[in-house]
Parts: C-alpha cells; structure tokens; sequence
C-alpha cells in the first residue's frame, strides 16, 4: 500500500513539472525581431531616401512585406539596395502599396538585414504628411522546412516638412556654484531656425542639473557641481525647439560649473586663481559673450567684466576645495 502511494505520488510530480514546464513556454517572450522604417522629412517636390529593416534576425530566408502610404502625399519612386540574393518590388502609387519579395539563397540572412532602400517623392503640399505603413505577409527561415519568424512593424512617417534647427550659445561656458556668490548662466537660443520658413513656437531648456526652463532667452544659477574626484564633469545643457509644424530638434552643450573662487578648474582655490583673475584684470566680453575661455574663466561672477568682485570671490574661498 505504502509503494503503491509512493508510485501516485511520483506520478503527480512528474505531471505537475511537465504541466509547470509548459506553462513557463509559454510566458517566453516574443521574438525581438522588428520590421523598421526611419521617419523622412521633404520639403514639396524633392525626394528622400528611407531604409526598411529586418532588424534582430536570425536564419532568414524569405520576406514578403507591404508598404502602404498616402499616394496624396508621397509616391514611391524606386526600392532598391536590398541584402538579399534575390530581390523585386512591385510600386503601385494609385493606391499607395509596395509589395517587396526576397530570397536569400544561401545558409540564412543574420542581424540587421535591409529589406530595400525607399526613394519618396513629395507630391503633396507643405504641412502634409503620411505614415509609411509595414505589413508581413511572409518572413520565414531559410531550409526545407520554411518556419514562419514572428515579428513586429515598427511604422514610420513621412513629413512635408523639415524640422528646425536648435543653436544654444552659452554666454558663459565657463561658471561657478552661484547660491552663494551670485554667477547666472546665461543661455540664448535666438539662432535657432527653421529651414523652410515655420515659426518656432517654443524654446525648451534642460539645464543637466534637474531643472529647466522654456524662452528664447533663460538664465540660471547652478547650485552644484560634479567633481569625479580627478576634475570637474560639464552639465550637459539641452535645447529642443518645435515649429508649427510640430517638428523638434535638440542640441546639447556642454557647461563648466566649478566651485566659487576656482578660476582655473583645478578643484581648489588658491594663488594660481588671483594669478589668472590677474592676468585677464579689466577684460571685458563682446555682446555680453566671451570668446576666449581664459576671460570666461576669470569672470567669476559672470558680469562681463573681470574686476576686484572677481578677485573678492577669489579671496573669500581661499583654500576651498572640490573634494
């Protein structure tokens, strides 16, 4: 009696791991693999080149894959450059579809492999724009048994439109912790531009430290600093403009805050700073910017002009360090 239990028992384990096993089966993740589309922006009438991936895959054989757009915005003009043996595209701009087809024809297509190289034209008018749609019809691994590879479309758009650009200019690139010994940064993104005309609608401002600000214009007085021990690590200021369209940019700049007094950026506070605030005494900054960086350093409190506040600021720190 007692063997006969034992034998149930090792039944019911035997079954609950083989029913466990194929629960955790089925919670593996999908495949990673993804169809890609990068975004295009044209102005009315140019062309733009756009490639579709086959991104993360492995063993690939065959590929079967539509294209649509909006035929009122873009046409197709050609596909071309693909990584398989074989390859065809069939356009068809009256109803907006590319069908694409292509075979590898040896041991299976590994990685990052590129369908087709898409050539768009803008046939619609400024401000319009169109996804550029991927379906799968087939994809599937090379062999004789043709075994279907999941996936995943990662879609794209098409813009009639370019997007601006973002020019930050630090007026200092050069600062010190200004909570105590007032020193703003100051910060203009007046150049920025669009380069089909759009108006910027906004300027937004990432200072690096966990604050920001929005204006064509900002300042900001910085109450820290990263000191890695060896030297001092810049903030990496950001500025990302948006047109009317819609459109962004981002540029990122780099900015220097050391601790107040340190005019040479060596982590401590001491006669090489009066030196150098010494050196560059009485220089003054054109249109409120300096353009040499020993005068941007020397002007500690970031009032264009170096002078006995700067040496002050020097004095008052004597011996400070970063550390």
């Amino acid at each position: 009696m007692k063997a006969y239990i034992s034998v149930k028992k090792k039944k019911r384990m035997i079954v609950c791991m083989l029913f466990f096993s194929l629960a955790s089966m089925t919670t593996v993740p999908a495949s990673a693999t993804t169809i890609s589309i990068d975004n295009v922006f044209m102005k009315p009438g140019e062309d733009a080149v756009t490639p579709i991936m086959i991104n993360n895959v492995s063993n690939l054989g065959v590929a079967d894959i539509n294209l649509t757009f909006d035929p009122s915005v873009v046409h197709v003009l050609s596909a071309t450059s693909s990584d398989f043996d074989f390859f065809h595209a069939v356009i068809d701009n009256s109803t907006g579809v590319v069908r694409m087809g292509g075979i590898d024809y040896g041991d299976g297509l590994n990685g990052d492999i590129k369908l087709a190289e898409i050539t768009l034209k803008a046939v619609g008018n400024h401000g319009e724009a169109t996804t550029l749609g991927a379906k799968i019809n087939e994809l599937k691994e090379a062999g004789a048994i043709e075994t279907s590879i999941p996936a995943t479309e990662d879609n794209a758009t098409a813009f009639i439109n370019i997007p601006p650009v973002a020019i930050a200019i630090p007026m200092h690139s050069y600062n010190i912790v200004g909570n105590i010994y007032v020193c703003k940064a100051v910060f203009n993104g007046s150049n920025s531009y669009d380069p089909d005309g759009d108006a910027i609608t906004n300027y937004s401002w990432d200072f690096g430290d966990g604050y920001s600000d929005e204006g064509r214009m900002t300042e900001h007085i910085y109450s820290t600093y990263n000191y890695n021990g060896t030297g001092y690590e810049p903030f990496n200021l950001s500025l990302t403009v948006t047109d009317s369209g819609g459109l962004t940019n981002t540029t990122i700049t780099q900015i220097n805050v050391f601790i107040a007094g340190d005019a040479n950026g060596d982590g401590v506070v001491d006669i090489f700073d009066g030196v150098m605030v010494g050196l560059e005494w009485g220089e003054k900054c054109v249109d409120s910017t300096w353009t040499a960086a020993q005068s941007d350093k020397a002007d500690l409190n970031n009032d264009c002009v170096i002078d006995i506040f700067d040496g002050v600021i020097v004095g008052a720190n004597w011996e400070e360090v970063a550390w």
